[in-house]
């Protein structure tokens, strides 16, 4: 995976695309240098238009979607840009995504492992995730970000990952 992230972080610094054509560039890389290997990739930009607000421009291959968590507590995953997993088609064009972003809102990406339990099918620990980040929506990042990691991840053998962007309150109109 260190060596995905590592030709990911190459191409999209060298391509200013949309995140659907870094991901196949990316995917085209991974079938040369990997075939008969699949991977999950959710590839992102966050930036500010000149008028303050805040966007989310993503592709996914195959990965979770991102969680959007507002100042209130509101919560629902971005579904939009997701496409195959990396190695199943190298040849297929991927979708890309972007969504406005209130402010003052949280965007969480995880990997699997946060969410996933023996027995239990994904949409339970999606929901479960929803809840918990629902009720932490106000509490500063970095306690955020613990208090997903001790009540979800704690007593969990899988590899655990998360980043979290907390966007600033809105700009005062000039």
């Amino acid at each position: 995976m260190s060596q995905m992230r590592n030709m990911l972080r190459g191409i999209g610094c060298d391509r200013q695309e949309p995140p659907g054509h870094i991901l196949r560039r990316l995917d085209l890389a991974h079938h040369n240098l990997y075939p008969h290997t699949t991977a999950t990739c959710l590839y992102g930009v966050l930036g500010e238009r000149d008028d303050g607000t805040w966007t989310l421009e993503f592709s996914s291959a195959g990965h979770l979607p991102p969680l959007l968590i507002t100042h209130d507590g509101d919560t629902r995953y971005l579904t939009g840009g997701h496409g195959l997993l990396l190695g199943v088609d190298a040849d297929r064009s991927r979708p890309y995504a972007t969504e406005s972003l209130p402010a003052r809102s949280t965007v969480l990406l995880s990997t699997d492992g946060l969410i996933e339990r023996r027995g239990e099918g994904l949409d339970a620990g999606m929901t479960r995730l929803r809840q918990h980040a629902a009720a932490l929506a106000r509490e500063p990042l970095d306690t955020f970000c613990d208090e997903l990691l001790t009540g979800l991840a704690a007593d969990h053998a899988d590899d655990v990952a998360v980043l979290a962007a907390r966007l600033p309150p809105p700009h005062p109109r000039r």
